[in-house]
């Protein structure tokens, strides 16, 4: 009977420095945890790419079946061992060495020198103080979370493992990392392998010029050099699988594409959620979520959730953010931005930093936690996604998922994650996004009908998601 091995490079590499997961990583474990639930961690396992060893290596994935929510600092301790720090238990200018002990110490001592010497443009420069760098927890031999580093499981390499018929399913993003697609391409031929990788977009293709210079074209040799070993390919939405053929078809290859939509379900089961009704529960949940999230969410707000890259189309939403704040004929709320910074958004970072975030307008919510996230999204008025391109659009499913509304771009895929419960606009046209945003702050009885709908409908569930590729798996 063959077995499942899911990739995870990807997520490894990312928690690495991150001290969150992706949205894209987010969809892997959630299917590697429902693939758990049906067949057991003997038929699915976990594999990696070892850049240092350059070798393909297992683990056994059981760990995941019972996880609640994927935590940064659980999973670093599984991936990372002895190695791992908690996040709660090191400053936080230093949470992106936390799993790297020798450069974590190197700018321990570097900081605690600066301190020393009174340089505060060092530490202003890294968006903290000396004084809170004196606060914080500094205990650089520290190790983090005992309990989880006692259950490091061992690691095997896939070769002597993996067995004709076995399936390696690639979910994330494994384009530039060298030596992976050769031993891909080699596990297929000496060992019987199937290979499936999802896409969840082609942006480097379709819009390189949002990608880093020289990316571009990295991915575009990956995607056709992944022809060689992959026998068929997943696309998580049909927008996303009419590229995919186009490109294969520019290349003059011929591969399987199954459509395997993503859900419009909220990603995490968030404890002291809404269902939470007692006063209690309520208070303690307000405590956990910290100042920062309660002083963002104390007027009324738009929601926007996601990394602060150019493709996101940020500047155009400021610029009608700028319009809306001069309509007297309106009760303008804020706008909230929850997520990543990101440096390569040029001009919408200068025009954050030239307008005092356009005097107080616009509000930011650095990487949310999931409980933070879902109670920013509980608490909007709607949320909006006005993206140049998108594979998918978590964001619009997951306000969904919470009864909220959004005004979402009508290009690529999101009209497939929002159907008939947004209001749509052109991406391109700043009076366009002006239109929608207005119509749903200046009729609250329409954005009432579109939530009645929302409520009426039935989501799709990651669930769905996961016998969908139970489904195709088993083809």
């Amino acid at each position: 009977m063959h077995r499942y091995f899911f990739d995870v490079t990807d997520i490894m590499r990312y928690i690495k420095t991150e001290t969150s997961i992706s949205g894209i990583q987010r969809v892997s474990l959630e299917i590697i945890k429902r693939m758990l639930h049906r067949y057991g961690a003997e038929r699915v396992q976990l594999c990696y790419w070892d850049k240092r060893a350059q070798r393909y290596v297992t683990k056994d994935a059981g760990f995941l079946r019972d996880m609640d929510s994927f935590d940064a600092d659980v999973l670093s301790v599984l991936f990372f061992g002895g190695k791992a720090r908690s996040t709660q238990s090191i400053p936080p200018m230093l949470a992106r060495y936390r799993n790297q002990p020798l450069k974590y110490r190197y700018h321990h001592i570097m900081a605690s020198l600066q301190a020393l010497r009174g340089n505060h443009r060092y530490f202003a420069s890294r968006g903290t103080s000396i004084a809170k760098w004196k606060d914080a927890k500094t205990v650089p031999q520290a190790s983090a979370l005992p309990a989880l580093q006692a259950q490091k499981q061992d690691k095997t390499d896939l070769d002597a493992t993996i067995a004709s018929g076995d399936r390696i399913i690639v979910l994330g993003a494994t384009w530039g990392i060298g030596g992976l697609d050769d031993c891909l391409q080699r596990l297929v031929t000496d060992k019987g392998a199937q290979v499936s990788l999802m896409i969840h977009d082609l942006i480097p293709v379709i819009t390189p010029e949002h990608i880093p210079e020289g990316l571009p074209l990295e991915f575009h040799r990956w995607l056709e050099q992944s022809t060689h070993y992959c026998q068929r390919y997943f696309a998580n939405s049909e927008h996303t699988a009419r590229d995919l053929a186009m490109f294969l078809n520019e290349i003059d290859v011929a591969r399987d594409i199954k459509v395997i939509p993503l859900a419009q379900q909220v990603m995490q089961e968030v404890p002291e959620a809404a269902a939470e009704k007692t006063l209690k529960g309520h208070a303690l949940r307000l405590r956990d979520l910290g100042s920062d999230i309660l002083a963002v969410t104390k007027t009324p707000y738009v929601l926007v959730v996601g990394t602060m890259e150019s493709r996101k189309n940020l500047w155009r939403l400021a610029q009608v953010w700028a319009r809306l704040t001069q309509d007297r004929d309106i009760d303008a709320p804020r706008l909230v931005l929850a997520g990543k910074r990101n440096s390569d958004n040029s001009d919408f970072n200068a025009l954050m930093e030239h307008s005092g975030n356009l005097g107080g307008w616009v509000q930011f919510a650095d990487r949310p936690s999931d409980a933070a996230l879902a109670y920013l999204y509980e608490n909007c008025l709607f949320s909006a996604t006005v993206s140049l391109y998108e594979g998918w659009g978590l964001p619009i499913g997951e306000s969904l998922a919470f009864g909220k509304t959004a005004v979402v771009a009508d290009n690529s895929s999101m009209p497939e994650v929002g159907g008939d419960l947004v209001e749509y606009c052109d991406a391109g046209s700043i009076d366009s996004i002006y239109r929608a945003v207005r119509k749903l702050i200046a009729e609250p009885d329409y954005r009432a009908a579109l939530e009645a709908r929302i409520k009426d409908s039935r989501l799709r569930t990651w669930d769905d998601v996961a016998g969908d590729f139970v489904a195709a798996l088993e083809e």
